[in-house]
Parts: structure tokens; sequence; C-alpha cells
């Protein structure tokens, strides 16, 4: 990447940027182009501003009243998986690990009568594990049972999986119609890495197979209810991942990298080599082409929209608390015990209530308090304070609930992306701005198909 030489402040960062320097302000949320001395000058001017908003909460309250929107069931501890990078394979400090735990039928049917009335029109159920296709007969309970009692409302069904046992369970999804959030890492080069069975066996042969059983069932529902999660353990795979799924017609929903926070082994180590300046040489490339970017969109989009559209007011006295839902009504964990929590990705640390008592305001207002303190104390010395929306889940702790040390662990790594959409934002306006400005217009965070 062609920005160099950054300053960072706390109201500002000044970047070298070919023949030019670039100087982003958060007080205006303005970025200035123009000579190293000129923008040096003004960033200092900027940097003697005292100017700290704070992060209300009421604006987030207000979402109390919301309806429910999605239950997520912790159906099974279980996993016929090793891969080395999962947060449950035990080098996360705690984490739990794999076990042979099930959630039980009664645990599944008091969360179903106790919070389906909380819900509105649609409600999205999720089943998570470990592996849910391990206790597909919960799950098919919970479909049949949801269904059953309540027919006023919609129910749209979808896992998480890593879909090694699909095949035995094609009808059951297919004709529930369940939307599968597939885990598949790549090419079987990358993807075999990592996503080994516990034996150490390979395991992409095995899903594609899986996959051409499901078309062979009922042709056209992987490319109409399949979504791609894929993960980049090793940074330096990253370029080929993108090249697997540019040539392949998956849809990809998410790419991810690995947990860091609170990691005590290291069974994998990678070269500290990788550069993504091509990938970025690419993106803007087929954006001014106006080409489809498509797996770079995963990477690149959402930060540029970010950028590119931000609110060019004055900062304002007080800041919202966006990038947050409000704990227990946008989604609601449940896990095999039947502690309820706000995110399956915090897994079983955060709780907010249970099956037998409900949802404790109480534990939610007191969540919603501390993330607001932390981010008050963290982020008005940031630059990036008006552009970064972490949600709750980014200031998970490594060995608690939430904390100022669990959320300052990925500022790094999100004023990186930052810089990197900085610098496609000024590119791309360089180069062709009205092809930019509409390119970014288009930008959906939802990746729709098609």
């Amino acid at each position: 990447m062609e920005l160099s030489k950054v300053f960072h402040g706390r109201n500002s960062v000044l970047c070298d940027f070919k023949e030019e320097s670039v100087l982003y302000e958060k007080l205006a949320n303005t970025i200035h182009i123009d000579g190293k001395d000129r923008l040096t000058t003004l960033q200092e001017r900027v940097e003697l501003r005292d100017y700290k908003p704070y992060f209300e909460t009421d604006s987030l309250r207000r979402r109390e009243h919301n309806p429910l929107g999605m239950l997520l069931f912790e159906v099974t501890e279980q996993c016929n998986l090793g891969c080395s990078y999962c947060i449950y394979s035990g080098d996360y400090v705690n984490e739990r690990t794999a076990t042979s735990r099930n959630m039980s039928f009664t645990i599944a049917k008091k969360t179903i009568n106790n919070l389906i009335p909380l819900s509105k029109g649609n409600v999205l159920m999720g089943f998570y594990g470990g592996e849910p296709l391990l206790n597909m007969g919960l799950v098919t309970q919970i479909m049949t049972y949801s269904k059953d009692h309540f027919p006023s409302k919609e129910f749209t069904f979808s896992m998480t999986t890593n879909f090694f046992h699909g095949d035995k369970h094609i009808q059951e999804i297919v004709d529930n119609g369940v939307y599968v959030n597939l885990s598949l890492d790549g090419s079987k080069e990358v993807h075999d890495k990592f996503r080994k069975t516990k034996a150490g066996s390979p395991t992409h042969e095995r899903i594609l197979s899986n996959l051409r059983k499901v078309e062979e069932y009922c042709p056209g529902y992987v490319d109409s209810h399949f979504f791609i999660i894929s993960t980049c353990h090793d940074p330096n795979d990253l370029e080929k991942i993108v090249q697997f799924f540019d040539e392949n017609n998956f849809f990809v929903s998410r790419l991810n990298g690995t947990e860091k926070k609170g990691k005590v082994q290291n069974r994998d180590s990678f070269p500290l080599t990788y550069d993504n300046t091509h990938l970025i040489k690419n993106y803007q490339q087929r954006v001014l082409k106006n080409e489809d970017p498509r797996m770079l969109r995963r990477i690149f989009d959402q930060d540029l929209k970010t950028i590119s559209l931000r609110d060019k007011a004055i900062m304002p006295e007080q800041l919202m608390l966006n990038g947050s839902c409000y704990p227990g009504k946008r989604r609601i964990f449940i896990d095999v015990d039947g502690i309820y929590h706000p995110c399956e990705r915090f897994g079983s640390r955060l709780p907010i209530g249970s099956v037998e008592e409900g949802l404790q305001q109480p534990l939610i207002e007191k969540y919603i308090e501390k993330f607001a303190k932390i981010r008050n104390s963290l982020c008005r010395e940031c630059w990036a304070q008006r552009l970064c929306t972490p949600c709750l889940q980014y200031a998970k702790d490594p060995v608690g609930e939430i904390s100022l040390e669990g959320l300052s662990q990925t500022c790094e790594g999100k004023r990186k992306q930052l810089l990197t959409a900085l610098y496609n934002h000024i590119t791309l306006i360089k180069l062709n701005r009205s092809r930019a400005e509409d390119y970014v217009k288009g930008i959906n965070p939802l990746f729709e198909r098609g």
C-alpha cells in the first residue's frame, strides 16, 4: 500500500501518499490532500484541540422495546473435526473445549415458549455447535415444534456447519428450507491444512462431494440456500482464498480471521511476510473498470463505504454507540444448559438470563453501561473515533466478560483497515470520481446474491 510514514494523533492521522500527503481529522470528519509541510502545520493545530465528545447510551436503550429477531441454539458441544484454529480447541484460556454434551429438548422447548412471544412476524432460528449435524434429531424437533405451536409466526431456519456429515441429512435440510452457513476455507490445499478430522484426515473433498449430493437431490439449492464462511488462518493464504472463490460459483457471506485473544498455545506459526498490496490494486482496478470485485468486496467494501460516506458535520458533543445491538433484542444465543447470551460469538461468558429465570434486565443494563465506559475511556483519544463502530463482542475480554483491554486488542487492526480504506478512497476518487461515487453508493453490507 502506498500510504507510508503514518503519524497518528488523538484527533488526526497524517500519511504520505506518492507526491502528496493526506490528513484525516475527526473534528470535522474531513480528508485534506496537500503538501507535507502544510498538512503537518494543520495537524499540529488540530492536535491542540481538546474536544472530547462522549458516547451516550440513550439511543441504544431505546431499542429495548424492539421485537426479538433471532434465536440461536447451541444444540451440541460435540464436533467431529479437530480444526487447529478452533476457539474450542483447548488453545484458548477461559473457553470451553469440545465435549459430548447436547442440549435437551426440554430446554429447547422452554426457550421457544418463553422467547417466541417476544418476536414479531418473521423469526430466524439458527443452530450452532460444536457441529449441529451431530444432534440433527433435536434440530428437527425444534423446527417441527416451533411451526406447530406458533402457526402465526413465519420461521426461517439456518445452521452453521462443517457439513462433513451433510449427506446424511439432505432431506431434512431441503424439506425445511434450512439456510446453511458452511465453513469452507478455499482450495483443498488451504482448507485441509487446518480443517481436518480428529484423526487428522482431510475434509475438503468430502464436503464438496456432499454439496454435489445436495444439488442432485434439489438442483439450485446450494446456490440459493448455502452461504460460505471462509476463515483465513494464515495471512499468506489470503490471495489463494480470493482466487479460489472467484473461480468457483460459491456465495461467500463472510471472510474471517482467527481469534487472537486469549490464545495460550501456538500450534501454527506463519512467516510475517504477507503484503496485500496486490489485492488492493486488483480491487481498485476492478472498481474502475466497472467489474465486480467479487471476493475482494468482503475485504474492502465496508470500510471504503465508511470513509467515503462519512458524516461531514462538526463532531457533536455526544456520539451514539453505533455498531452495537441491544443485548437480547436483535438475537439471543442459548447454550446447551439453557443460559442466554447476547451473541454466539461470545460463547458462554456473558449471561443475560436463562430458560428458568428469563431475560435479566439488570445484567443487560450493566453490560451497556460498562461498554459505554470502555469506549469513553479508550476511544476519545483515537483519531478513528468517528469511523470505528465496534459491537459489544469486540470488547470481549481474553479471560473475563468485556473490558477496555479486550477492546484495545482490536484497535491496531481496525486502524490499519481504515488506513487501507482511506488509500482506496483517495486513489479511486483521483482516477475516476463519478465511477468511485457510483460504486460506493451500491455497496450493500449484506452482499446480496445476484
